[in-house]
Order: C-alpha cells, then sequence, then structure tokens
C-alpha cells in the first residue's frame, strides 16, 4: 500500500485539517498527495428566441465578473492550502481549476491519469452534481479506482468484494488488488443467483476467488440471495453484518449516456456515506 499517488478532489470549502490529515497519511505511508481543488462555473450563457425569431446568446451583464471572482477565489484558496501543507512540512501538490460538463469530467480525469487512485473528499456532497461530474470523470474518463468514505492509504481487514462476472466487477477487482493483498480477508458476494438449471459445473465467484488464491489472499465465496430486496440495500446489509471495512464493487453506466448517467445500483452505493466503497469500471 506504501508509494501510492492519490489524487485528492475538494472543494473550495474543503477544511484545512481534512486535507492535512490526508497529506499526513500519505507522508507516513510513504505515498504522494495531490490536492485537486475544484469549481464549477456559474450559470453558463443561455440561448433565447430574439423578436426577430432568431436564437441569440443570453448572457448575463455581470456574468464574467461573477466568473472572474469564482476564479480569484479558488486560486486564492488554493495558494493558501499550499503554503499551509508547506508549513505543516507536509509535501503535497495544489492543483485548481474549474469547468463544467464533459470538460470538467474531461478536466478531472486528466489529474487521475497520473495517480493509483482517486479519492472524494465528503464536503464535496454539499454540491451533489459537482460530486456526480467528478465521480464520472474518474470512472468513465480515467484508468484509476475510485474511493468514496474513507481514507485511501488506510489497513483494510476485511474487504467485501460484490461480483457478478461482468466487466466492470472484473476491473474492480483488479484494481482492489493491492488492498486485497495487505487484507486478512477478502468475501466475494454474488447476488441474484442464476436458476440450478443453469448452473452446470461452475458455481460463482470461484473463479476469481481462485486468481485472488493464487495471489496469496485469503479469499471465500458467500451466495446471498436478494428475496426481493435492492442490489444496494443486499451489499450494505451483508458487508455490515461481515465486518467489511471496504466494498469493491464494479460501476455501471446506462451504455446511451455512459458519459453522465450511472445505473441505480452505482448511484446508490455513491449516495450513501456509511461504508467505505472502491469502484472500478
Amino acid at each position: 500500500m506504501q508509494h501510492r499517488t492519490v489524487a485528492y478532489y475538494v472543494g473550495v470549502d474543503a477544511d484545512d485539517a481534512s486535507i492535512l490529515e490526508c497529506a499526513e497519511t500519505a507522508r507516513i505511508q510513504n505515498g504522494h498527495l495531490i490536492c485537486v481543488m475544484i469549481a464549477a462555473l456559474p450559470n453558463l450563457p443561455y440561448l433565447k428566441y430574439g423578436s426577430n425569431r432568431f436564437v441569440e446568446g443570453g448572457l448575463p451583464s455581470n456574468w464574467l465578473d461573477v466568473l472572474n471572482a469564482q476564479n480569484a477565489a479558488l486560486m486564492s484558496r488554493a495558494t493558501e492550502v499550499e503554503a499551509f501543507l508547506v508549513e505543516q512540512g507536509v509535501p503535497a501538490n495544489v492543483i485548481a481549476f474549474m469547468g463544467s460538463g464533459a470538460e470538467l469530467q474531461h478536466l478531472v480525469a486528466g489529474q487521475a491519469n497520473c495517480s493509483d487512485i482517486a479519492f472524494l473528499d465528503a464536503e464535496l456532497r454539499k454540491d451533489p452534481d459537482l460530486f456526480h461530474k467528478i465521480a464520472c470523470g474518474v470512472l468513465f474518463h480515467s484508468p484509476v479506482p475510485l474511493m468514496i468514505n474513507g481514507d485511501p492509504f488506510a489497513q483494510r481487514d476485511c474487504i467485501f468484494l460484490a461480483w457478478n462476472d461482468s466487466l466492470p466487477s472484473s476491473r474492480a477487482a483488479h484494481l482492489a488488488l493491492p488492498y486485497f493483498l495487505a487484507a486478512n480477508e477478502v468475501v466475494i458476494g454474488c447476488f441474484d443467483l442464476p436458476s440450478p438449471d443453469d448452473v452446470k459445473d461452475q458455481v460463482p465467484g470461484t473463479d476469481i476467488a481462485g486468481w485472488l488464491s493464487h495471489h496469496g489472499c485469503n479469499a471465500t465465496v458467500s451466495q446471498f440471495p436478494c428475496s426481493g430486496a435492492s442490489i444496494e440495500h443486499c451489499i450494505q446489509e451483508r458487508a455490515r453484518e461481515l465486518g467489511a471495512d471496504l466494498v469493491a464493487m464494479g460501476a455501471y453506466g446506462h451504455s446511451h449516456l455512459r458519459e453522465s448517467v450511472f445505473g441505480g445500483t452505482t448511484q446508490a452505493m455513491l449516495e450513501q456515506t456509511r461504508l467505505p466503497v472502491l469502484f472500478g469500471h
């Protein structure tokens, strides 16, 4: 778990203590922190129909002033955080930018591309749209996993892998391998089991359990019927029952709008705040 580079996404109002704690943990683990401070652009110019029936650009008279003021505040805050970390003797890079829509997602991904994992500060939840776009940028446009609700440098004793033989699930397992190797136990949970008539020789989850075992992980497979409950509810309940301190799972999007829309289970697990989750796509 050492020597990892973490892209730590924060908002302008991020607490100094939280940033320092994450940077200090990175230092202790011989890791490196990239503090990425993000702000959304003010509401963009809109289109309107003029009296001549042609579409015209509707630009509020003070839009550029608002933009410049917000950008100045962002850069000032980034400089303040960087100076604070230097003063505390904790090495970390601080990067700041503004954006919106697809542009913001690609800016987010650009910072994640040279990291081992991306981590979202809890305060970003105060702006659900910004939180969502950062998550989309990491998962759909970068090769790294996304972690929420937990310290990306922390030791995990029991990890719950939500498994369903899909490509996102497999990618999540590969991306989470460093955490699996450091854990005492990995429980592979399978839900929505096929009927006995569909199962020939292979029990779901045994292939991935074998792969993890070859790596030296203590991996076991558990099969859970949902009994009408949602997958996200089952994942959370089973993880809590097992005492798991991290859930690893695939992130899913709707194919026709995959850059902006998550599937229901992924969205629900992003919104919950009780369990640390590592997503891979």
